[in-house]
């Protein structure tokens, strides 16, 4: 048997910290132990994530990077607007229907661009269709909530384990509009702040952000 042959990578990784900026090797993701805590860490064309499972202090090891680094732009405040203007156009508050809106990075006009993709849609639930093209490059899934339902649901849960991709909720479109963004990386949904992922429009209300507040002055 030849001794040349090359190893597939491993889907899953475990690793400690080396250094502070460890290359990202599992084919879907890793967990790594560094000296801030514990994270679950993968990649994809758009971005690599590096995200904190546990923040408790491990003495020995380098610390780990927080957060999202892309190698495409962060998404434009004007994308945001151009998904709230179409989501009130669409949808009146007098019947209102949830929507989703499909993110994706457009490789011939290198651009961001989005997709309304709802269907089977109610006021209270809704289902990306996943035959579109641009489901399968989706790097964001938003989909808009009921006025007032300023979570995620169970129905969420279910429907984004298993997926690499950002996630985001808008609610109350048609007054004081509010944004709530997480990263689903496969077996785990850790909320992320907006400015992770872009630009927010003024008037948009980052609910996470909200929450970190009220927790820090608690």
């Amino acid at each position: 048997m030849s001794s040349n042959l090359i190893a597939p990578p491993k889907l899953v990784g475990h690793r400690s910290a080396a250094t502070e900026n460890d290359p990202i090797d599992a084919a879907l993701f890793e967990y790594l132990l560094a000296g801030n805590g514990l994270f679950v860490r993968a990649k994809r064309r758009e971005f690599a994530v590096s995200l904190p499972l546990s923040l408790q202090k491990i003495w020995g090891l380098p610390n780990g990077p927080i957060g999202i680094s892309w190698t495409k732009s962060r998404i434009p405040a004007s994308l945001w607007q151009a998904i709230l203007r179409h989501n009130q156009q669409t949808h009146p508050s007098t019947s209102f229907k949830e929507e989703v809106y499909l993110i994706y990075w457009d490789q011939v006009l290198g651009a961001w661009q989005w997709r309304a993709s709802g269907r089977e849609s109610n006021s209270a639930s809704t289902i990306a269709d996943d035959t579109l093209p641009e489901y399968a490059d989706c790097c964001i899934e938003l989909h808009t909530h009921p006025p007032g339902a300023l979570h995620f649901s169970g129905a969420d849960d279910r429907d984004e384990l298993g997926k690499f991709r950002i996630f985001a909720i808008l609610i109350d479109v048609h007054d004081k509009p509010k944004i709530r963004f997480r990263c689903g990386v496969y077996d785990h949904l850790i909320p992320i702040p907006a400015v992770w992922v872009g630009e927010m429009p003024d008037g948009i209300i980052d609910l996470n952000e909200i929450d970190a507040l009220v927790e820090m002055l608690s």
